[in-house]
């Protein structure tokens, strides 16, 4: 069995969107199965750029998976995430994929958990330990309701520190609570895409089948 490819976008995207990808697969008692280190990607939001790297990926002898997950900003994942499947599914891959939009923006995933995040020392992908939110710190109303998450963040932070994705995101994502996402008063809608994405793939990975997730546009 081949490895899944997690593609995203974002300077410091790739390895907290590998940390929510792994641990939520596990999470969701699927099939065991290698995810490799991340690729980013250009232009992801354009056909252009997801037919480069679904070509990339084809031409690779290892892959058994495909999932890309972008930010959206202020578009809609309900009309641009089938639209994505649609520039997938033309290309006929010989694996199954997926595209997950987080909207407004990948941090949407750490507000619900700000409970559990807030107080808590960050340890950056480097090993150095920094302060993070300030102890206390909470979060109430829609999570993707916010257009600025990192600006959230950083005013939320101690004085002379500021939220930096290439340093804070992936010990944030190593704090997502899956439970307190699914029992959030608002609804991630992009959570539960991600679930329900990586749950498509493990069914065709298994029946060792190529589709694209989500489905096809009406």
């Amino acid at each position: 069995m081949g490895r899944g490819y997690v593609v995203v976008e974002g300077h410091g995207d790739g390895q907290a969107a590998l940390n929510l990808v792994t641990r939520l697969w596990k999470d969701l008692g699927l099939a065991p199965f290698h995810w490799a280190e991340p690729i980013r990607g250009k232009n992801l939001h354009q056909e252009r750029g997801v037919q480069k790297v679904g070509e990339f990926l084809r031409a690779k002898a290892d892959v058994s998976a495909f999932l890309l997950l972008r930010d959206e900003d202020d578009g809609c994942p309900k009309e641009q995430a089938p639209l994505a499947g649609e520039w997938l599914r033309k290309m006929k891959l010989p694996f199954p994929s997926a595209v997950i939009l987080a909207h407004r923006e990948f941090e949407a995933f750490f507000l619900p958990c700000i409970a559990r995040i807030a107080g808590r020392k960050l340890v950056d992908p480097w090993g150095m330990e920094r302060e993070g939110l300030l102890p206390g710190t909470t979060f109430t109303g829609d999570p993707e309701a916010i257009r600025g998450v990192k600006e959230w963040l950083s005013k939320h932070m101690p004085a002379g520190r500021a939220y930096k994705p290439t340093v804070d995101q992936l010990p944030l994502a190593r704090l997502v609570d899956f439970q307190m996402l699914r029992d959030f008063s608002h609804p991630l809608p992009c959570f539960g895409s991600l679930e329900r994405a990586l749950q498509f793939l493990n069914r065709e990975i298994q029946n060792k089948t190529s589709q694209t997730y989500p489905v096809h546009l009406a």
